[in-house]
């Protein structure tokens, strides 16, 4: 029994020492013999949110970045040349070619990388990935592959809008109005994406958009507003925003009252407003 505990200790020890992370940041790969292994690239790699400021996550908005990033070392621990070729192979069939760029953090080796923004349109789910390089001049090759489970692979999740809501009365704002008026709602639903240092502002033209409007803090066993009124919003290109008119009821009590905006574009992707709040009076 205790030789069968010494054996299993070993091959731990041997696994942990195979995923053991370099100080770059990359999965380290396990040493091999040289002699039986000339012809192999040694690949590492990850992927990380340039949205989110290059960082590891698990879940990747429709509309934001992937970078992709990898080490190639030759069986003699160099770096590979620039002169070989590093693509990353997307489960959705798209290839990217990698170039080799200097780590922008000082002492830091060169590394190899590529990106993607995700359409707004992409499938949903885990999107699985391999890394491979190749010497075109020897045939030199070698490859890398994340761990296949959802948590060790991108996962794309539906975009969120930026969503925000102004509501006025006779074109006038107002947070606090009476029974029986009628509450114009104009609600700005836009993707934002950063160009470089730049962002721009694409407003959400297509779907289907619902305003809500019901006693503040008054919900559902989810969490979603109890509405008292509802109405659909359209799309109005001179403003740019999503308009209604939402008439309140002649009876309703006096109190305060929430605004929220829901719906989603033809791809899916989700609008939801923070709540906007109203004072309603008799």
């Amino acid at each position: 029994m205790r030789k069968s505990k010494a054996v299993t200790l070993i091959a731990a020890g041997a696994m942990l020492g195979m995923t053991v992370a370099l100080d770059t940041g990359f999965r380290a790969t396990p040493n091999l013999d040289a002699s039986a292994n000339s012809r192999l690239l040694l690949v590492s790699g990850d992927s990380v949110s340039a949205t989110e400021g290059c960082v590891a996550t698990s879940d990747y908005q429709r509309g934001s970045m992937i970078v992709f990033r990898a080490q190639v070392h030759t069986i003699a621990n160099h770096l590979a040349q620039p002169t070989d070729k590093v693509v990353v192979h997307l489960s959705n069939g798209m290839n990217l070619p990698m170039e080799d760029i200097q780590h922008p953090l000082p002492g830091k080796p060169m590394y190899w990388v590529a990106t993607w923004v995700i359409p707004m349109n992409a499938k949903l789910g885990t999107l699985s990935y391999t890394i491979t390089a190749t010497n075109p001049k020897n045939g030199v090759h070698g490859s890398y592959a994340p761990f296949p489970t959802p948590t060790s692979l991108p996962t794309i999740v539906p975009y969120t809008y930026s969503t925000k809501v102004v509501t006025s009365v006779n074109g006038s704002a107002a947070d606090m109005m009476k029974v029986g008026a009628t509450v114009n709602l104009a609600a700005s639903i836009d993707q934002t994406v950063a160009m470089g240092s730049k962002i721009t502002v694409i407003p959400m033209t297509k779907g289907t958009v619902q305003a809500e409007f019901g006693v503040a803090g008054d919900t559902t066993s989810t969490g979603a507003l109890k509405a008292r009124v509802s109405v659909n919003l359209a799309y109005d290109a001179t403003t740019k925003t999503w308009e209604a008119a939402l008439p309140l009821p002649t009876i309703l009590p006096t109190g305060l009252y929430e605004v929220e905006v829901v719906g989603h574009d033809t791809n899916g992707n989700v609008v939801q407003s923070a709540p906007s709040y109203v004072g309603v009076e008799g």
